[in-house]
């Protein structure tokens, strides 16, 4: 919540970025050591050659960016304070509403999908794509239109919630437990809620909660891009094989490092550096 009454605070630092769920997820991924291809709408407004500069740094094939003539990108403000937790305030463009059809090909050569609510045409098509041709997804169900996320949970082999989101999923009345239950029931075949210091919940089947401690972060600098390190690094493990289990704690470890860096994403962690906060004691 903004503050009641005018008032003007002074930034130690400030720098412009690309970001977005789906688009950090693929900086992150890449970080991890995957392939990555992202097909994203973006607005004709003259950021495209920005974003595909971006992504060419970060290793991430961009051929799958379709500029939506006459549309407008989406940009926010991030605000991050001396503890580390941030603030977004951002201004929804209107690219993702205007969108073409996604293209029949677009998980061609995929093992995972990483997908989120933003563009909901699209990430319903990829969706139902990923399970016709048996390609593992992980939906990042954070706060949308309830009918949103409705229909994309059902075709969501992982559906990773935000606390906040699993809320506009299940309603006010929902606990924690039941609004995994209701993903379960409404068609995912895994349900999780991530719950940053307090680790997360896991529903791998009806009656089969199980919960995940968080690891710990010391100190805290930035958690932006928390939440997009985690899916990112889920969708890698499983892609490598590892059973469900290890793959969030892969995840776990991977968001947790993030936030012990500023930068946002550009703070995601490599394979190695996982790996070895996987082997601390």
């Amino acid at each position: 919540m903004l503050p009641s009454a005018p008032l003007k605070v002074s930034a130690q630092a400030y720098r412009t970025q690309v970001g977005g769920m789906t688009a950090n997820a693929a900086v992150a991924a890449s970080r991890l050591g995957a392939r990555v291809r992202i097909h994203a709408p973006v607005g004709d407004d003259g950021w495209e050659g920005v974003f595909r500069a971006h992504f060419a740094r970060e290793g991430v094939d961009a051929q799958g960016l379709v500029v939506v003539p006459g549309a407008q990108s989406s940009v926010a403000a991030v605000v991050v304070d001396a503890r580390g937790q941030r603030l977004i305030i951002g201004h929804r463009g209107n690219a993702a509403s205007q969108a073409p059809a996604l293209a029949e090909d677009a998980l061609h050569g995929a093992d995972v999908l990483l997908t989120d609510p933003r563009c909901p045409s699209w990430c319903r098509s990829a969706l139902e794509q990923a399970r016709v041709r048996g390609i593992t997804s992980v939906l990042d169900a954070d706060v949308a239109p309830h009918e949103d996320l409705c229909a994309l949970v059902a075709l969501a082999d992982w559906a990773v919630f935000s606390e906040p989101g699993l809320q506009a999923f299940a309603g006010e009345g929902a606990t924690l437990e039941s609004g995994l239950e209701a993903a379960l029931h409404a068609g995912a075949r895994h349900a999780v809620v991530t719950l940053g210091e307090r680790g997360l919940l896991w529903l791998p089947a009806p009656g089969e909660l199980q919960r995940m401690a968080a690891f710990e972060v010391v100190p805290v600098v930035d958690t932006t891009s928390a939440g997009d390190v985690f899916h990112a690094a889920l969708g890698c493990a499983l892609g490598r094989g590892q059973a469900p289990g290890q793959a969030l704690r892969f995840a776990a470890a991977a968001a947790a490092l993030k936030c012990t860096r500023p930068g946002g994403v550009l703070a995601a962690p490599t394979l190695e550096q996982v790996l070895a906060a996987l082997r601390q004691p």
